[in-house]
């Protein structure tokens, strides 16, 4: 199964002042509220923001999410304590699915000009890939993760597809004209792309190309946007 393919070595990326300032605002907001990492692991993510959150701010569930996040990655690292290869590669897997959500989520606010809301969707976006995680690291410790079939390779083929075709997408970029308020700098820009497509590549090289049932949840994980890579918000 792809937990025993090597992963590649990974480039530290350079972010920009855009995500640093977001990175700074999400250090504020996650300041907030200590984790409730009992409540957490015995609860879905809407169980806990709902018994956990003492406001409806945007911090507030920036935050709800982020520590439900953390909570679930602490607990289940430490389930696979005797997987010492297993565990590294969901550990390495996580930290490249969160810096792609994090790109995802600057590209989108650059085309929109800026705006809060892209900020706020990072840690958010975590609360659900651990949900992802957790469904892959189940599936590569059982007989049903290493099962295979052409649905299987099918889910893998077309999330390479889509993938790719995401990243077709945002090489192509330029704004319109009328578009005066984005962000838009030719070279940081694509310095962002060309970051998100190394992810993507050591991801797959991570999960490799068997066509089992653990590694189609893998590749599909790539296809798991937190915006799209066209449409304007």
């Amino acid at each position: 199964m792809w937990l025993f393919c090597k992963l590649r070595p990974m480039h530290r990326f350079a972010f920009t002042a855009l995500v640093l300032g977001l990175s700074c605002g999400l250090s504020g907001a996650l300041a907030q509220a200590a984790p409730n990492c009992t409540l957490a692991n015995a609860t879905d993510y809407g169980s806990y923001a709902q018994l956990t959150m003492q406001y409806s701010s945007e911090v507030d569930q920036d935050n709800a999410a982020y520590n439900w996040a953390q909570c679930r990655a602490a607990s289940l690292d430490a389930s696979l304590a005797g997987m010492p290869q297993l565990r590294a590669r969901i550990a390495a897997l996580r930290k490249q699915f969160r810096e792609m959500r994090e790109i995802e989520s600057t590209l989108a606010g650059i085309r929109a000009g800026g705006g809060t809301m892209y900020g706020h969707s990072v840690p958010r976006s975590f609360a659900p890939l651990e949900d992802q995680l957790l469904s892959l690291s189940n599936l590569a410790r059982s007989k049903a993760g290493a099962a295979t079939g052409q649905l299987y390779a099918k889910v893998m083929a077309d999330a390479k597809a889509q993938h790719a075709a995401y990243i077709k997408t945002l090489r192509a970029y330029k704004p319109k004209p009328d578009e005066d308020y984005v962000r838009y700098d030719p070279k940081e820009w694509n310095g962002y792309v060309s970051r998100y497509e190394a992810l993507g590549k050591s991801i797959m090289q991570t999960l490799g190309s068997r066509g089992d049932a653990a590694t189609a949840l893998g590749y599909s994980i790539l296809t798991t946007w937190t915006f799209d890579a066209k449409d304007e918000y």
